[in-house]
């Protein structure tokens, strides 16, 4: 988030630029949007884990991911992708429960963010990042994704996952309308918003086009595998809505709404952490 005097330089700097400059206003609001804020964000309520190994996931060329993995090689594997502006350490509570379930764990810092370098991030580099880390570490028995990286799995779900279930917290599904909502926050004309977004798509069309014709197009996904969404009715970043739509689109999902989590600590509620490792293990244990 920014501090009270960024936003102040924020919204000052394009109430000038946006009309005296517009083109430089677009590639302002173009670094804003794709340029993580504190991107080593440290979540105060994170668990102590066993240290990880870690290991590189090539991504594109002379550019890697940072990757880290906890567990046996032996056991089943699950991978984390985490959401915007935070690492792979958000989500330690979801990654101390399955060790303690013999699973084995898998994350990365995407692009620019935690231990990982990179020019910028955006939708569909992180939806490659889904996309490499599955090559790197082979098939998993699912991928549990929180908010932005909710966004990048189900893009990257259009060109097929080697996961047998998905697990979305509160996952970005209407990215322009979030672009849109964050705009008005910092006083940005939507136009301007608009012309960004057709720069974004431009700037780095080979990497969109394989995904879908547009923005809207990009997050439509027919990948059908049992899937299980967490979405907090009081969410103020990334409202519900997103997942309704989502589910509406998906109709073998499942939405379970929380109640007064809001869009972080969701991510460290034992209620949410043991009903996703219950979904996780369910068909295992119908097997046995």
């Amino acid at each position: 988030m920014h501090s009270d005097l960024q936003l102040k330089f924020i919204r000052f700097y394009f109430a000038i630029v946006s009309s005296l400059f517009p083109a430089l206003a677009i590639y302002s609001a173009h670094k804003l949007f794709h340029y993580p804020i504190n991107s080593k964000r440290k979540n105060r309520h994170e668990r102590r884990l066993p240290k990880s190994e870690h290991f590189d996931i090539p991504l594109y060329k002379g550019i890697t991911l940072q990757g880290y993995r906890w567990g046996k090689d032996s056991d089943p594997k699950i991978l984390l992708v985490h959401g915007w502006s935070t690492t792979s350490r958000s989500m330690s509570h979801f990654t101390e429960a399955l060790l303690k379930a013999n699973y084995q764990v898998l994350s990365y810092d995407a692009l620019r963010h935690g231990n990982s370098r990179g020019a910028f991030s955006d939708l569909s580099s992180w939806a490659d990042s889904v996309q490499a880390a599955l090559r790197a570490i082979g098939p998993v028995e699912c991928i549990i994704a929180h908010s932005f990286g909710g966004a990048a799995v189900t893009v990257a779900s259009k060109l097929g996952l080697k996961t047998e279930k998905l697990v979305l917290i509160a996952p970005i599904h209407n990215i322009s309308a979030v672009a849109d909502n964050f705009a008005k926050h910092l006083n940005i004309p939507l136009s301007i918003v608009e012309q960004m977004r057709a720069y974004t798509w431009s700037h780095n069309k080979a990497h969109f086009e394989k995904y879908g014709k547009d923005w809207k197009d990009i997050l439509n996904s027919s990948f059908h595998v049992p899937t299980l969404i967490y979405h907090d009715t009081e969410d103020k970043e990334i409202p519900i809505m997103h997942s309704e739509i989502l589910c509406q689109k998906w109709p073998w999902a499942e939405l379970r709404p929380t109640h007064g989590l809001g869009h972080r600590t969701i991510l460290d509620d034992d209620n949410v952490v043991e009903g996703v490792l219950a979904f996780i293990q369910k068909r295992k244990n119908k097997m046995e």
